[in-house]
């Protein structure tokens, strides 16, 4: 029997690495965390609580603070239960769903600097719920499938408070801690943490 010409070698470890990145391109990436989405559920709980004694629904100062505090959860949460479950952090289903929410929120911090230029804090609740749900019901497609219920609901909350600009206060405590809290609780059961 002969070796393998150096040729060769180098034919079936590009072939193979070629296998690898499409096998991990087509995964679903599934080290999200349900607790971090717990914790993150009790910061927008948090944050609806504090701008309410404020009687400043949209306070920029208190959201855009709960905002960075949850990212940085999620993120932190995220690569722990990655770790734990020794899968790859920043897999191909991972850069997909970061590719596919990214224009969501980037229309939503737009939109916010926008309507706060214009004086139209009031439609503020709706387009953040709206372009989040927008944005986790495409990221969810590479995800767990509960994301995308999740994504779905945001975005309707999202077209409600539109539709009644009074009631957005309730609808981001909703949509920011109440479904984070039950799909975090949900994940945390059906894909172990």
């Amino acid at each position: 029997m002969s070796t393998p010409r150096h040729e060769q070698q180098d034919y079936a470890k590009e072939t193979l690495a070629y296998i690898r990145q499409t096998m991990e391109s087509a995964s679903t990436f599934t080290a999200v965390s349900g607790w971090g989405m717990m914790v993150v559920g009790a910061i927008g709980l948090i944050a609806a609580g504090l701008v309410w004694r404020m009687g400043a629904p949209t306070n920029l100062d208190v959201w855009l603070s709960a905002a960075v505090l949850s990212i940085v959860t999620a993120g932190v949460s995220t690569a722990t239960k990655a770790r734990m479950l020794d899968a790859p952090l920043w897999s191909g289903a991972l850069r997909k769903i970061v590719w596919v929410m990214a224009p969501a929120l980037t229309a939503g911090a737009v939109l916010t600097y926008a309507l706060t230029m214009e004086g139209d804090r009031h439609l503020l609740p709706g387009a953040w719920l709206a372009l989040c749900g927008a944005g986790v019901t495409a990221g969810g497609v590479f995800s767990v499938r509960a994301l995308r219920g999740m994504g779905v609901l945001f975005l309707a909350l999202g077209v409600i408070a539109l539709l009644a600009p009074r009631l957005g206060l309730p609808f981001l405590a909703i949509g920011f801690g109440g479904l984070h809290l039950g799909f975090g609780a949900y994940i945390v059961k059906r894909h172990g943490g």
